[in-house]
């Protein structure tokens, strides 16, 4: 149907006179609906969430049979979205209004109903195409540059919305028989500018980013929607995925070896009842890949009773619902970038919580915050939602007592829920190290190697460290820097007599590295408990001499770690910034409080324990889940005790590694 050329700003306008004064009004109106759209998905968002109204609308007007559909196109070629649906249209009062700013003509119990998505679409962009159909109205138009007028002060006239009779972009629109299809073109002046920056080329990457951006991602998951993704790459190819059910994609959906938390519990408990207090984890709950569980206001309400009274009144005010994954690896974002085809800086899916509300995402994500267990925040994806609560215009963000409750329940998820069935997790393969990795620290070791070879140093003298058999440092370790220097002078003073610094490193990932030497005056190095209580025994003194009679040296340079508590080497560890299959000895102060998370302990200052001591001066040695030596320690803290009361911390080793 034609229609004449219309101005949509004039609408609410029509009996002013003052035209240059209500243009710049408006223009300022614009421009603050337009700040209030920050997010990269925000023009996917608006068009999917107003097609799903549009199609549940239409739902309600008719008999069973109707089935709703919605179509994504995204073209990379002529850089554009067209989102279609078979749902209500736009009859032509709403066809020449919907456009101007604040006008909104959802119902109560749509998906946002502010008026500002629509005036967002069309002054955000510079190319907008409106395909409409009713029963009693057929419309088609285009209005080009109103981003551009938007900035130009000197703009002539307003952007117009022209009529035209090109054929529809989405050809399937034309089978439809009411609904709307909207075009929108991206340009160097519009955010986003270029659909390829992602770096997702296929209708399913497209399907799984619009699952964690959009409306297509409803919190409430239903079957009853015909939804397509079509997207065609910047070689022509096209692809395309249909679904009959939408819902948010959690992330643990991805991997293959996941148990939801309850099952978990229940089946630890069975093998208890089955089994005593010494049973193992079952197969089916160890060794996992994820966690996850699905709670209401009242699970949430039960389960985590240290909740104030505050929280827990607008918890259930606004039925709070909980999504949550716990992941065994912070790697897992960049390995389902890989996996999904995104580049990972698009963060699609990212650690922390999700809000939502309206039954879809909104927002940003936001960290989890720790007080403990701070690694974690980087293994664990939320989806918090809340009903009857209003988001800020456009998609900025929600009022501060919901995300201050967001974050309060997420914490205590995190570090009072999830901390019970940390064990039933695999263990990221520590061992494993990329060959890029790899080929970078062995690299890093021959220099070391052949600096240490053509500029050796040699110091030896019978007057030095002496006589005063005591160390010069007069207060105990505050900071990274203080462990060097301390162990560094136990060292050089003879208390630690089985290790040789080759180097130290600010570049490189790790620390420093260094070489095992065992005799060749191997007396020095055997236990005695009263003059070399951090010696090693008996056995492993023979095995070297006998083997190595004027002394053994590593051949292999070894790496050195310096943390002042193991629990950073445990976060550097979980981030993935370090790998445990590198690093041959930590030097730490103290041992911390995360390192069952990854690692049993046995101590070597025990009797029991110095019997493994396989090289003069270390304390402690770390072993994976499966029992496989990871990594030595000297836990300065607990040897400086050691030397200075042997009984009193050989007990206390006892009560906390025996």
């Amino acid at each position: 149907m034609a229609f004449a050329n219309f101005d949509p700003l004039k609408i609410s306008h029509s009996n002013s006179f003052d035209e240059v004064a209500i243009v710049r009004r408006q223009k300022r109106n614009i421009h603050s609906i337009l700040h209030s759209y920050v997010g990269w998905y925000d023009p996917f968002a608006e068009l999917i969430q107003n097609a799903l109204d549009s199609v549940d609308k239409k739902a309600k007007q008719l008999d069973a049979g109707y089935e709703k559909k919605v179509r994504v196109i995204i073209d990379l070629i002529s850089n554009s979205l067209t989102v279609s649906d078979n749902g209500t249209g736009l009859d032509e009062t709403t066809f020449h209004r919907f456009l101007a700013p604040n006008e909104s003509f959802k119902d109560h119990d749509a998906r946002g109903s502010k008026g500002v998505g629509a005036t967002y679409i069309a002054y955000g962009f510079n190319y907008l195409r409106v395909d409409t159909k009713t029963k009693t109205f057929i419309a088609s138009g285009i209005m080009e540059g109103a981003r551009n007028w938007l900035h130009d002060d000197a703009a002539p006239e307003n952007p117009q919305v022209i009529p035209t009779d090109a054929p529809h972009i989405d050809s399937e629109f034309e089978q439809f028989e009411t609904g709307v299809s909207i075009t929108i073109k991206f340009d160097s002046k519009t955010k986003p500018n270029n659909l390829s920056w992602p770096n997702l080329r296929t209708a399913d990457a497209w399907f799984v980013a619009l699952s964690i951006k959009t409306a297509l991602g409803a919190v409430t998951a239903y079957a009853d929607v015909d939804f397509t993704v079509i997207c065609k790459d910047k070689e022509g190819e096209t692809s395309v995925k249909t679904v009959k059910s939408i819902g948010y994609i959690q992330p643990h959906a991805h991997l293959e070896k996941t148990r939801e938390y309850d099952f978990i519990l229940a089946k630890i408990s069975e093998n208890f009842q089955k089994k005593g207090a010494g049973a193992g984890l079952p197969p089916s709950v160890s060794n996992l890949e994820a966690v996850f569980l699905d709670w209401n206001s009242q699970k949430i309400l039960t389960m985590l009773p240290k909740l104030d009274s505050a929280e827990r009144a607008l918890l259930q005010q606004h039925n709070c619902t909980i999504k949550a994954s716990y992941i065994y690896t912070a790697e897992i974002w960049k390995r389902l970038a890989s996996k999904i085809g995104y580049k990972s800086t698009a963060n699609l899916y990212a650690p922390g919580i999700q809000l939502s509300a309206d039954n879809m995402p909104q927002g940003e994500i936001i960290q989890v915050p720790l007080q403990r267990y701070t690694g974690r925040q980087n293994q664990v994806h939320f989806l918090i939602h809340f009903d009857n609560c209003v988001v800020d215009l456009g998609r900025k963000g929600f009022d501060k007592d919901f995300v201050d409750l967001a974050k309060s329940i997420s914490a205590h998820i995190v570090q009072d829920i999830f901390s019970k069935i940390r064990d039933c997790l695999k263990i990221d393969d520590l061992r494993k190290t990329s060959l890029l990795e790899k080929q970078k620290v062995n690299g890093w070791k021959q220099n070391l190697i052949d600096h240490e070879t053509s500029h050796p140093l040699f110091l030896k003298n019978e007057n030095f460290f002496n006589p005063i058999n005591e160390i010069a440092i007069t207060a105990e370790p505050s900071r990274e820097q203080d462990v060097i220097a301390l162990f560094n002078q136990l060292i050089a003073g003879g208390v630690i007599r089985g290790i040789r610094i080759v180097g130290t490193n600010e570049q490189m990932t790790y620390d420093g590295a260094m070489r095992v030497c065992v005799g060749p005056k191997y007396e020095d190095h055997e236990f005695d408990f009263e003059t070399n209580p951090l010696g090693i025994s008996s056995a492993f003194r023979n095995d070297y001499e006998e083997n190595s009679p004027n002394g053994f040296i590593s051949n292999d340079i070894m790496i050195l770690e310096y943390k002042y508590s193991i629990n950073g080497l445990i976060n550097d560890l979980h981030t993935g910034d370090k790998k445990a299959s590198d690093i041959s000895l930590v030097i730490a102060w103290e041992m911390g409080d995360t390192y069952e998370s990854l690692f049993r302990v046995q101590s070597l200052l025990t009797e029991d324990g110095r019997g493994e001591r396989d090289y003069h001066g270390i304390t402690h040695k770390f072993f994976d889940e499966n029992g496989n030596h990871a990594m030595d320690a000297v836990i300065l803290k607990d040897l400086v005790n050691y030397l200075n009361n042997p009984e009193m911390e050989t007990t206390k080793q006892n009560e906390l590694y025996g």
